[in-house]
């Protein structure tokens, strides 16, 4: 049996320890980690935040975040066979032992009682979210297509800095960038902390839990990664693990990107709050 499109590989084919940048806090740039071939087929087909608005029932408004998660894109005949095996893959046990092999070091030096909370981190039953649970799985996957909406009305940063939730094991975001995006902004912003007392404060999030945000005063921008096409970040999650997104200009361009992520049935960390 032949492909249609080009085969599925892994973002973190290429990746090697070497790669890992450890300021402000160990994470990965990769840039081209998909061959021009595959970025192009899914490029060319990843849904726009009209279609996935429709579908998951949100209503579009001015950069606002719309996830088409692995479920919804597995599920819709019309989403194409490249993108099924791709995010197949990366929510896959393959895909998460690649991500140990480059971060098992760093993850257990940032959260010393990981594997007294969840158990040897090698060890861990892989499973998809909204496919499977933590009654059979230890850590849940997901693969989902993001889009942030067009600018309108005033420029305005979707998110600032803030560190993901505690019972995320990793963080990743895989960028997307139309070539004809000429938009300022949009880009990853890394932070380290200004006071070893910072405050968080919480929100819910849209799918029931906490998310934490810090105040800009807290902390100081330390790296920027300029949000490009072809382009992954990817980092272990811990209270040093601060980020955020700048401001974008007012623009009809969507921002495009795949985000990365493994679930754990507890917190790994507390921030305080």
């Amino acid at each position: 049996m032949t492909h249609a499109h080009p085969p599925i590989r892994s973002l973190l084919a290429k990746a090697t320890r070497d790669d890992i940048r450890r300021d402000p806090f160990p994470h990965v740039v990769l840039r081209n980690p998909l061959d021009d071939d595959l970025y192009q087929a899914l490029a060319e087909t990843m849904p726009t935040a009209e279609y996935i608005g429709e579908r998951i029932g949100k209503e579009i408004t001015s950069n606002e975040r719309y996830n088409y998660m692995s479920q919804h894109i597995l599920g819709d005949d019309a989403m194409p066979q490249v993108w099924k095996e791709f995010v197949t893959y990366h929510s896959s046990p393959e895909f998460y032992h690649q991500f140990l092999d480059l971060f098992h070091e760093d993850l257990l030096a940032a959260n010393p009682d990981a594997e007294k909370t969840c158990g040897p981190l090698r060890d861990l039953r892989v499973g998809r979210r909204n496919r499977d649970t933590f009654e059979t799985h230890d850590i849940l996957m997901d693969c989902t297509a993001v889009i942030n909406s067009a600018v309108t009305g005033r420029p305005s940063s979707y998110r600032g800095p803030h560190v993901d939730k505690p019972y995320k094991l990793f963080g990743g975001l895989f960028y997307m960038r139309l070539p004809q995006d000429d938009t300022p902004g949009g880009d990853l912003v890394l932070y380290k902390y200004r006071t070893d007392r910072p405050k968080f404060h919480t929100s819910a999030s849209e799918y029931g839990d906490n998310r934490f945000d810090i105040d800009p005063a807290y902390v100081e921008e330390v790296d920027t990664v300029h949000y490009d096409s072809n382009v992954l970040v990817l980092y272990p999650i811990n209270p040093l693990a601060l980020h955020g997104v700048s401001v974008r200009a007012l623009t009809e361009h969507q921002r495009r990107f795949v985000a990365l992520v493994g679930d754990l049935q507890h917190h790994l960390f507390d921030l305080a709050l």
